[in-house]
């Protein structure tokens, strides 16, 4: 008897670029570019960098960036211009994006990145919030993946790079339910959006892009200290509370130094639990999340030149349930979010991060080091229950006084007692280390190198467990008969219905090397090259009722990639550069657990297949950029952008066997993404800032995608898109008010808008298209995003920062994901926006 079908997983996604780029020219001319490339895509530092230099123009220091001393120094001299002064921050703004610190507007790269303050003065706590304002970022919510330039898949290993300082933390899919952890935004010197394939420094796990989240290094000359107290409340659901507190400092001035930090937030939930039998609720606000994070640096310099900084993280997040609700049973417009389900969602992530940096400068050039190891537990699961009642449900017809198990309010009343609990843990033991040698300043006044060693050996284990402890009492009332009759005589369903562990080993050796060299003044060539080899083997087993029969496999793949990139950039002056560039990125293979054939016979013959593939290789993406960086009017008008064109082959996909409802994965079709990223701030007079930013992305396949050698089994079909929100719109406003006109002793008042639009997938996907062996209509039926939020607030010496705010102030729920459990299925599960909260938020950075 066939397993149920399970739900496919998100389609994937991509985006695009064209081909020439403008390399010379006056800056008038760089603005005209890029108004008219579009609204290119911004670079996200620049504008906060102003900020940062125009103090009393905003309460915060928004993005990132320690002035260098020669900046400091100008800005202590009293007979330095305001928009020398001004322009003298900006280019003092740093990224290391190309692994070393550099100005971000000397960076030929598109970078977004956003420091502590800003990060607060926009409310952002995890990666989930700085989406809505960083174009060319979306996010999956089922597998909690930042995904850049639409580059996201459900198979195989990541797209996206993510590193907590140099250590990537990024997880293979090697079955269900596979979720990244999500870092907490406190206590960071910077988070950096890297877009496009970033292969040649990063590595294979960053072939869309890369989100590097990164954490201060403790002073040797002088004690910091970051303190933030955040509580909230709304009508709809449970408080809020944040609290965080970090300090370092010498200990031993100029020797040896410490950093600490430790923040506790206790997000409340607004989702509620009914009894599916008589309809009372039994438990409220089950959606909860909370987070501790603790993490601790010791930076020692025992001679000039040598530093070495050993440091540990530690997170761990408790999730009481999910967001889904059951629409049928729910009312959004009131704020009611319900579900009847007898199973909690719940889910935990614990991580802790230990590691060891170490850096050597002899003469012209840097030794760095970095140690890493990565051990994390991740316990999740699937609703059991309702993927199960599904499953029976498909027995039954208008005859039996149970049909449907599962009606448009959730489940039917007259159901026996039924509770199905599933448990999904993946682990991660990951060792990585880089090596690297570069020059600390240019070669002959015209060359800059960097060249590493990089290992990595990560060791994952996925194990999905489903029990059914009460499957004999609802197989005898719906089909009157036992448990283990029904499973065609399998012993010991309701203890081993199903479970699937699969070990797996991902192994890399790779060498890299880039180079920029500086033809004429302002004219830079920037060429990098990485080498790897990849191993990855694995060995599965699989059992219980569902599964048919035992299985068991083993399997290996090798790969010895090559990924390159190129860039031409000109610094027109310092205040406007263009670039062009070309890159490859790549996504190392794997192998497959097999299909049981016993389940999945009847569907690989209907495809033209004796058998599952047993491996599948990397695919590879070629993206073309072009883009801007520009500084106008004393810097009161900020814009950068890039457009990009990528495509995207042979695909690595979860391949759908409908009759038997299992997934294997292979390479499948091509797709292309072209689009662009805006982001731009302007300060039209002195107290008044408006950022603003703007993205479009048009990706879809283009060729189809079929299961199987006989076209019977289309997957994709050319022209259907890949999921991504084609426009993403968002626009701050802030006044500070002037001490004149209003004050509150020595404090500067300031008032804060902010909105943001995403709008709904554009075109039909691959699971809405009912031409495809994926189609469901119960899916992606996601509407558009609109989010508004109002602060008002005084900052205090420049250190102390008291606000006020709302967010989601219209209270909006729109739907974020729609989803049931197989096509045709009354019951529809969605999710949508937070509702309505009103709080306060103290912040003290000295």
């Amino acid at each position: 008897m066939s397993k149920k079908a399970r739900p496919p997983s998100s389609p994937l996604v991509c985006r695009k670029l064209p081909a020439r780029a403008v390399l010379f020219g006056s800056p008038a001319l760089i603005g005209a570019f890029t108004a008219l490339t579009v609204m290119a895509g911004w670079d996200g530092l620049a504008f906060a960098a102003a900020a940062d230099s125009v103090e009393k123009r905003t309460p915060g220091k928004p993005h990132v960036a320690a002035k260098s001393p020669s900046a400091k120094a100008a800005t202590g001299r009293k007979a330095k211009a305001k928009a020398e002064s001004a322009a003298g921050a900006m280019e003092a703004v740093t990224v290391t994006s190309t692994r070393r610190a550099t100005s971000i507007m000397r960076v030929p790269v598109s970078v977004a990145a956003y420091n502590q303050a800003y990060l607060d003065m926009k409310g952002a706590k995890t990666i989930q919030d700085v989406l809505r304002f960083t174009p060319g970022l979306t996010f999956d919510p089922t597998s909690k993946t930042p995904v850049v330039r639409g580059l996201a898949s459900s198979a195989g290993s990541a797209t996206t790079g993510i590193y907590l300082d140099d250590t990537p933390i990024q997880i293979r899919n090697l079955g269900f339910s596979a979720e990244n952890t999500v870092p907490q935004l406190f206590d960071m010197e910077r988070v950096e959006v890297l877009r496009g394939p970033q292969g040649t420094l990063f590595g294979a796990g960053a072939e869309g892009g890369a989100v590097r989240y990164i954490t201060p290094a403790p002073n040797l000359h002088k004690y910091t200290s970051y303190a933030r107290a955040d509580v909230s409340a709304s009508q709809y659901g449970a408080p809020t509370y944040d609290l965080g507190l970090a300090l370092g400092g010498p200990i031993i001035k100029d020797k040896l130094a410490f950093r600490v930090s430790a923040e506790r937030q206790g997000q409340g939930g607004y989702l509620d639990h009914l009894d599916y039998r008589t309809g009372k609720k039994v438990d409220k606000n089950t959606n909860s999340d909370d987070v501790n994070v603790f993490r601790g640096a010791v930076l020692v310099k025992p001679v000039e030149n040598l530093t070495i900084t050993p440091s540990i993280m530690y997170q761990q997040r408790l999730v009481g349930d999910t967001d889904n609700y059951f629409a049928g049973l729910s009312n959004p417009g009131k704020s009611q979010y319900r579900t009847n389900s007898p199973e909690y969602q719940s889910s935990s992530d614990r991580f802790y991060l230990p590691s060891l940096n170490i850096k050597y400068d002899i003469g012209n050039v840097s030794l760095i080091s970095n140690t890493a190891y990565l051990h994390r537990n991740n316990v999740t699961g699937y609703n059991g229950t309702l993927y199960q009642l599904s499953y029976y449900n498909e027995f039954l017809d208008g005859s039996s006084p149970y049909y449907p198990l599962l009606t448009q309010q959730g489940i039917n009343p007259n159901t026996p007692y039924y509770y199905g609990q599933s448990r999904v843990l993946n682990q991660q033991r990951n060792f990585t280390e880089e090596f690297r040698v570069q020059s600390r300043n240019p070669v002959a006044n015209r060359l800059m190198w960097v060249a590493g060693v990089y290992y990595q050996n990560d060791k994952q284990m996925s194990s999905e467990q489903l029990q059914e402890p009460y499957a004999n009492a609802l197989t005898q009332a719906l089909f009157d008969m036992s448990a283990a009759d029904f499973w065609g005589g399998w012993p010991n369903v309701g203890q081993s219905a199903y479970i699937n562990q699969t070990r797996a080993t991902d192994e890399q050796v790779a060498v890299f090397a880039n180079a920029t060299v500086e033809i004429v003044k302002g004219l830079k060539f920037d060429a990098g090259v990485r080498y790897a080899n990849a191993n990855y083997h694995f060995n599965n087993f699989a059992d219980g009722s569902h599964n048919g029969a035992r299985t068991t496999a083993n399997g290996h793949i090798t790969e010895n990639p090559v990924t390159p990139k190129f860039t031409l950039s000109y610094q027109i002056d310092r205040h406007s550069m263009v670039y062009a560039g070309w890159g490859k990125g790549w996504r190392v293979g794997g192998a497959n657990a097999p299909v049981p054939q016993l389940l999945c016979q009847s569907d690989l013959t209907n495809f033209g297949m004796t058998s599952a593939p047993s491996k599948y290789k990397s695919d590879t993406v070629k993206s073309w950029e072009i883009g801007s960086k520009n500084q106008f009017f004393h810097n009161r008008l900020q814009i950068s952008g890039s457009l990009y064109y990528i495509n995207w082959s042979n695909i690595q996909q979860n391949a759908y066997l409908p009759g038997c409802g299992v997934q294997y994965t292979t390479n499948l079709g091509e797709a292309v993404s072209k689009g662009f990223d805006l982001q731009a701030t302007i300060y039209p007079f002195d107290g008044l800032s408006i950022d603003t930013t703007l993205g479009y992305t048009d990706a879809h396949y283009t060729k189809n995608a079929y299961v199987g050698t006989n076209q019977n089994g289309l997957l994709a079909r050319k022209g259907d898109t890949l999921g991504t929100p084609g426009w993403t719109y968002s626009l701050g406003v802030q006044y500070n008010i002037p001490k004149h006109i209003l004050s509150l002793g020595h404090g500067q008042l300031y008032v804060r808008t902010d909105y943001q639009y995403i709008s709904r997938p554009s075109g039909t996907t691959p699971i809405r298209d009912s031409e495809t062996l994926m189609y469901n209509s119960g899916y992606y039926l996601t509407q558009a995003q609109h989010y508004l939020t109002l602060r008002v607030g005084a900052k205090f010496n420049n250190n102390m920062n008291l606000s006020f705010y709302v967010n989601n102030l219209p209270n909006l729920h729109p739907m974020v994901t729609s989803s049931n459990e197989v096509q045709g299925s009354l019951l529809q599960l969605n999710s949508t926006m937070r509702p309505r909260y009103a709080g306060v938020l103290l912040t003290y950075n000295r």
